[in-house]
């Protein structure tokens, strides 16, 4: 038997790129999961960072982010382990999507030492990286709510330039609601319609 190889056509080529991209988001939306679970941390943590600043004040009112370490990075990394044992193929748009992630992790750990010690406030910054993220979250999954959440991340980043810094932090909470937590949601039922669906 002689070894063909069919040649596609363009517009052959581009249905399969479609294809394979639309099985890739289908298999990739339940991560809803990230969106709920950092976005109900940063409201917990920016209130209470608020709270043990303004209206109880304490030594160190920032302690409250510690439940980003404690709480958010493990539940994180067992939800991702688990996952990641339960797929039998790791997809291209899963590595983009971890790779935009990693960016935005190690653009956090540098410009949030940077804010501090030069006396700024680091929300305006992190909301400027968690817009991006965010952005680039929606563009790949196709998935418009999380761009239209990046834009009142990056609206509420410029909002802190008329505000103080303890305000900072409540705006900061009303951006993960509306950033992450109502796409987080819309996305976790649309995944839900799907797996239901097959």
């Amino acid at each position: 038997m002689e070894n063909e190889e069919k040649t596609l056509t363009p517009q052959e080529s581009l249905r399969v790129i479609r294809e394979t991209i639309d099985i890739a988001k289908h298999s990739f939306r339940e991560n809803g999961f990230h969106f709920l679970l950092w976005g109900w941390l940063v409201v917990i943590a920016s209130i209470t960072h608020y709270y043990l600043w303004k209206i109880q004040p304490v030594e160190r009112p920032d302690i409250a982010w510690i439940v980003m370490v404690v709480v958010g990075v493990p539940v994180a990394l067992l939800y991702e382990w688990r996952r990641n044992k339960s797929e039998r193929t790791q997809n291209v748009l899963h590595s983009w999507y971890g790779l935009i992630w990693l960016g935005f992790g190690i653009s956090m750990a540098i410009s949030i030492p940077i804010a501090i010690r030069g006396g700024l406030s680091p929300v305006p910054f992190i909301l400027i990286l968690v817009g991006f993220a965010t952005f680039m979250s929606g563009v790949l999954l196709r998935f418009r709510p999380l761009i239209f959440g990046a834009a009142v991340i990056w609206a509420g980043a410029l909002w802190c330039l008329f505000l103080s810094p303890p305000q900072h932090l409540l705006l900061q909470a009303a951006t993960a609601v509306l950033g992450y937590l109502i796409p987080g949601y819309l996305l976790n039922a649309q995944s839900r319609r799907h797996v239901q669906r097959t």
